[in-house]
């Protein structure tokens, strides 16, 4: 049973609630009536419950702030904001913290009975997708590190870093390396002993490396079908200290299954010292493993060796280009602006050519452009404009003027996620005018059915709409319902009850206060001024 608090600081309101919705019918109960925000703060701190519904004014502490709390306690809590005002930035600030829904006074109780049946819906499906959440938590930590050695740099920490303390990972060490260990006849073992003792074979080689990798601040291993991954990272005082203990457990590995039917082949990856760069030193491993072809008296490869010197694979760092991105979806022209020179001052610097600068520069505007078709926005004019000026970048006479041409591209880059964004809000209104138009005929059409179909939040598109096109999407549903009755009553000579039906009216009664309501005259009136 689901637990609710209604808070609203006009006693008759809560009372009307509590009154008016059939909560057995809702398997749920109301265990807490609040008139002010602190005491209803107080009220959840001593039984949390799982929906609130809210009035915004109160005079002490306001619905906004009260609910931003509520969720602050208890993230899954589903709020239900009541306000008699229709004003955007309440919507969009209820968005903003996470409220589950926004409706206006005077209160309709059977929509809001809707609305707190979705609610209460949701948290049943929450806490069971939490359950499978928790279940998956062994399958999240192997993705993760998977993902971690796959992903390069700044990308393995956009994506990567907020899972982090989701799955207890402290990774906090100076020294990471990658070492692979793979079985070179694994399909013969399989096609001798069959998929099962294959499987358990790994385990025992797994089992081994557990055994010798307890000298490790931390290991994670990865098993796949011809081979395991071992991660090992360290707060060693100096790298090489760390890479001689690496070579240390593998020769005890290597050792330990040399005279079974196991052909186990071992690469050890460059040691790196940025968590978010290990993928460097699994790409050196999975290197050393290919010198296999070369030397198949040895089983066992270091990524320096295999390079010929110890090279450092460790790029320089383009935490930049993402910061240029994030100030072009946010349109900041003067942070721009100061971005380039930064830039521009950083690459004549590092670069005494021309040239140099060019290729850089072109694989900027290359990660750009690729930004922008990710998002489907067209940049073709774009692109055609950046050709152009490389097919001449003679008429640059100057740094200046090849970096105000950068600067020019990035504002374009600006405008053209500008317009992308104002036309699909355009396109999301046409959407929900055209879907109202072909449903309204549905006496059960509502909100959320209508952001279930454009896919958006219900809150989200109800506010947007509203600001787009200055009405409310229940007065849209409405306005063409009463159109179609008008269409009816002028050329047809079905009842009034017919007309209702067919318009999405669940009784003829509230059919004919709707009409009156918006034409100020009952459809029998309007229907004998056609004919007199």
């Amino acid at each position: 049973m689901k637990k609710i608090m209604i808070v609203d600081d006009n006693c008759l309101s809560a009372e009307g609630i509590e009154k008016n919705i059939d909560w057995k019918a809702l398997d749920a109960e109301v265990v807490h009536i609040r008139y002010n925000g602190k005491s209803a703060v107080d009220a959840m701190k001593e039984e949390p419950v799982d929906v609130i519904i809210s009035d915004i004014e109160m005079p002490d502490l306001d619905g906004i702030s009260m609910c931003k709390l509520a969720i602050g306690f208890n993230p899954l809590v589903k709020v239900i904001l009541i306000s008699a005002y229709d004003r955007f930035d309440y919507a969009r600030r209820a968005i903003r913290i996470g409220v589950y829904d926004y409706i206006e006074k005077p209160i309709d109780y059977s929509y809001l009975t809707e609305k707190i049946q979705g609610a209460c819906a949701l948290i049943s499906q929450e806490q069971k997708n939490m359950e499978l959440l928790n279940q998956s938590r062994p399958l999240m930590k192997e993705k993760f590190f998977r993902d971690l050695i796959h992903y390069s740099g700044t990308e393995a920490a956009y994506h990567l870093a907020s899972y982090m303390e989701y799955l207890n990972l402290d990774l906090d060490y100076k020294f990471f390396t990658v070492v692979l260990l793979g079985i070179e006849n694994a399909s013969e073992l399989k096609a001798d002993m069959g998929v099962a003792q294959y499987e358990i074979l790994l385990y025992n080689v797994q089992d081994s490396l557990n055994r010798y990798c307890h000298i490790f601040d931390l290991h994670y291993l990865l098993k796949d079908f011809n081979g395991l991954t071992l991660i090992l990272c360290q707060d060693s005082s100096n790298p090489d200290h760390f890479l001689q203990s690496v070579h240390k457990i593998v020769s005890f590995v290597a050792e330990e299954y040399q005279n079974t039917d196991i052909l186990l082949n071992i690469g050890i990856g460059n040691v790196v010292s940025d968590l978010w760069n290990i993928h460097f030193s699994h790409e050196s491993a999975v290197h050393a493993l290919e010198y296999r072809f070369f030397f198949p008296q040895k089983n066992v490869f270091d990524a320096r060796e295999a390079l010929g010197r110890n090279l450092s694979l460790e790029p320089f760092s383009d935490i930049r280009e993402d910061e240029l991105i994030r100030l072009i979806c946010q349109k900041d022209y003067p942070a721009l602006e100061q971005w380039i020179k930064e830039f521009s001052a950083d690459l004549l610097l590092k670069y005494q050519t021309k040239n140099l600068i060019f290729i850089r520069i072109y694989s900027l505007l290359g990660r750009i452009l690729k930004f922008l078709y990710e998002l489907n926005i067209d940049a073709g004019d774009l692109e055609s404009s950046i050709v152009r000026a490389y097919s001449s970048l003679d008429t640059f006479t100057t740094s200046g003027q090849f970096f105000s041409w950068l600067y020019r591209i990035c504002t374009m880059a600006c405008q053209k996620l500008d317009t992308s964004l104002k036309a699909y809000h355009e396109s999301l209104c046409s959407s929900v005018l055209s879907y109202i138009g072909e449903n309204y005929e549905d006496s059960d059409l509502c909100l959320h059915d209508i952001a279930r179909y454009v896919n958006v939040s219900p809150a989200y598109l109800s506010a947007l709409f509203k600001k787009k096109t200055g009405v409310n999407i229940s007065d849209s549903i409405t306005s063409a319902r009463i159109d179609a009755a008008c269409q009816y009553l002028e050329n047809s000579g079905l009842s009034l009850k017919e007309i209702s039906v067919k318009c999405g009216y669940a009784n003829q009664y509230y059919f004919s206060t709707s009409f009156k309501r918006k034409l100020g005259m009952s459809p029998s009136a309007y229907r004998e001024n056609l004919t007199s």
